[in-house]
């Protein structure tokens, strides 16, 4: 019998061992972390972590039971709330403004990485389509995919004449610019270049860069073979996802991953330089008992690079997860922010947050777009960051301060025993917001009295307005949720100031629940769902889908046009109402604005001076990404991939799809 007791102790303490050896992750490579550091999430093996967790909640348990410390943080009695002014501003920046010394361009005849460049503003400079001949727009040629599996999420990128973009399998493929034909494909067993790839090229060397969820992959942009300089024969494993495009600054290379963090590589080598994570820790351990949630704040929008100036820029989504804010107290600091990182001195410059302790899933979704703007005379060097509740963030450049003032109002308290809501929400006057922002009666469909009914008594018992919280058994409806503005984010023309953007107004239905179980790691649990009425249409007024032009010099709207149509509404006499969409626009010089994603399947093209519509073409597949314009042989080209979109896919009948459309003027003899 002692042998068996002592043979069980021997063998939990080896369990309990190989436990606290997961626990820790050793890395020299952090600039503003720890090269130990001892944390649950560190558990790589699912099982363990699952046992983990149970047994740290039991001790969160008895933490409540026993502490009153711990107890006391579940009262939500706020003494200081009442006495706090209703609004609060962070005034702008008045002078030493960031000059513009060094202009970011326009894409000329290239589109050397997804969203344009590393400035990310999706401009082209190119003009032989304009106005007078847009109605001449034809097809070129059609790509037909060989797989069918999921939507293409990345800007198509263009260079030396050819065509680099992910398939709708897990391939990253070739093809003539000129006539659509493949030239090579490289097939990875993951998800490639989710949302963006990077061509880069010196003196005869030319190399695209990509992620492909946990790798770091670099292939020969001439034939397609992995560069075995770079890493492991072209490949250098992550610990973490990356899904967005590197930037490329100098001989370095950055991508930033779902840790989250920042990761620096040398170009050739592929060896890691350096990394800076993307979080703040919190001085106390534990809230309530529990163990404080790190999770979330991933940068999955995208980042961008001034690559004169040695800087990233990186925008970050909500933290932890969606609804449930219990766990994470505080305004959860690197979250729902842009963050701006000097590569060559390592540290971090600045960070600028919209949303505080974020419990909508409110994200900053796509990579903040560097370009200039006038500002009392004088051309200044700007980030600019659109935003799922429809802000548009202008920052000075190196301090990140706000070119207008960022107001705020103060927001309604949580009901939840320990979630402590932030005492105040953006609420900007300037920019001019390009979507709807707060869910009311007002805001009910209007498209017919069964439809305003239908809703009306939908919405029953339910909690909405600025900022409100989440209550346990009630329905909170509020915008946002998907945009706003989504992944494909701006186009913006560096020359003038005109920013041009997709967005859409669709409420949603968000709900919290508590878990059953008192040991369950998170005591509450989210779901959500779109607020539709009987016949599928979103519950709210018209527009539910838009294109707006936004002059950055001033902040104000020039002109808003509902994007998308719903044909049987039409016929029925309704104005155009716009659908949701996720496409996106891309701008060009000959005051041309291509845009799709609609459920429409349409590409459009649009007046840049008033947003009238010029011209459209049906694809057979919803457009999955915002187009690419590119020249060759002095012809101009516009693409689009037409594959569908997960995100519409989970509340319409849209099909996956599997085509690439290039369009040309025709010509005649």
């Amino acid at each position: 019998m002692k042998k068996i007791v002592k043979l069980i102790c021997i063998l939990f303490l080896l369990f309990f061992s190989f436990i606290l050896i997961e626990m820790i992750s050793v890395s020299t490579k952090y600039v503003n972390r720890s090269t130990i550091s001892f944390d649950i999430n560190n558990i790589r093996n699912p099982q363990i972590k699952k046992i983990t967790r149970k047994a740290d909640n039991f001790y969160a348990f008895l933490l409540i039971k026993l502490s009153k410390k711990h107890k006391e943080h579940l009262n939500q009695e706020d003494n200081e709330f009442e006495k706090l002014p209703e609004f609060k501003t962070i005034l702008a920046k008045e002078d030493n403004f960031t000059i513009s010394d060094f202009n970011e361009k326009n894409n000329f005849n290239e589109w050397k990485r997804s969203h344009g460049n590393h400035s990310s503003n999706r401009f082209s400079n190119l003009s032989k389509i304009n106005l007078s001949n847009v109605k001449n727009l034809d097809l070129a040629w059609k790509y037909k995919f060989d797989e069918i599996n999921r939507d293409i999420q990345a800007n198509p990128v263009i260079a030396e004449g050819k065509i680099f973009l992910p398939t709708t399998g897990n391939k990253i493929i070739s093809i003539n610019a000129v006539n659509g034909k493949k030239i090579w494909e490289y097939k990875v067993d993951a998800t490639p270049a989710r949302r963006g790839l990077v061509f880069w090229s010196k003196g005869d060397k030319s190399r695209i860069y990509f992620c492909a969820e946990k790798k770091l992959i670099s292939l020969n942009a001439k034939n397609g073979q992995p560069v075995k300089s770079f890493g492991k024969n072209g490949i250098i494993k992550l610990k973490n996802r990356c899904k967005v495009s590197p930037v490329i600054i100098k001989n370095t290379l950055a991508i930033a991953t779902v840790e989250p963090a920042l990761e620096v590589y040398d170009l050739n080598a592929g060896k890691l330089s350096w990394k800076y994570y993307l979080k703040k820790r919190s001085e106390k351990k534990r809230y309530g008992g529990k163990r404080f949630d790190y999770s979330g704040g991933n940068p999955w929008g995208g980042m961008s690079a001034d690559i004169n100036r040695g800087v990233v820029f990186i925008s970050t989504g909500n933290a932890g997860f969606y609804f449930n804010g219990v766990n994470r107290p505080g305004n959860n600091e690197y979250s729902n922010s842009i963050i701006a990182i000097d590569i060559f001195k390592k540290k971090k410059l600045w960070n600028f947050q919209e949303v505080k302790h974020d419990i909508w899933n409110f994200d900053i979704p796509a990579p903040p777009v560097l370009t200039s703007i006038n500002k009392n005379g004088t051309k200044i060097d700007v980030v600019v960051a659109v935003t799922k509740i429809g802000n548009t963030i202008i920052l000075d450049r190196l301090t990140g301060q706000p070119i207008f003032d960022f107001r705020e109002k103060k927001a309604p308290r949580s009901k939840i025993p320990g979630e402590k809501t932030a005492y105040y929400q953006p609420y900007l006057n300037l920019p001019e917001p390009f979507s709807k922002q707060i869910f009311s009666k007002d805001e009910i469909s209007n498209i017919s009295i069964e439809s305003k009914n239908y809703i009306e008594n939908k919405i029953k018992n339910s909690n909405y307005g600025f900022f409100q919280p989440h209550e346990v058994g009630k329905n909170n409806i509020f915008f946002g949720f998907h945009g706003g503005a989504e992944w494909m984010g701006a186009s913006v023309n560096n020359d003038n100031g005109m920013m041009y953007i997709t967005s859409h107004n669709i409420p949603f239905i968000g709900k919290i629940h508590e878990n059953e179980s008192k040991f369950n790691y998170y005591k509450f649990y989210s779901s959500f769902e779109r607020l539709f009425d009987k016949n599928g249409y979103p519950g709210s007024k018209p527009p539910w889908g838009n294109l707006t032009a936004i002059n950055l010099n001033s902040g104000k709207i020039k002109w808003q046009v509902p994007f998308g149509e719903y044909e049987e509404l039409t016929k029925m006499g309704i104005p155009l109402t716009g659908t949701e969409n996720y496409g996106g626009a891309t701008g060009t010089a000959g005051n041309i604005i291509f845009a799709t994603g609609t459920l429409d399947k349409k590409i459009r093209a649009f007046n840049s001076n008033n947003g009238k519509e010029v011209w459209s073409y049906k694809l057979k597949y919803v457009g999955s990404g915002p187009p690419s314009v590119y020249s060759v042989n002095d012809e101009q080209y516009v693409i689009v991939a037409s594959t569908g979109s997960y995100s519409l896919s989970s509340a319409y009948s849209v099909n996956f799809g599997n085509l690439l459309y290039c369009f040309k003027l025709k010509k005649y003899e």
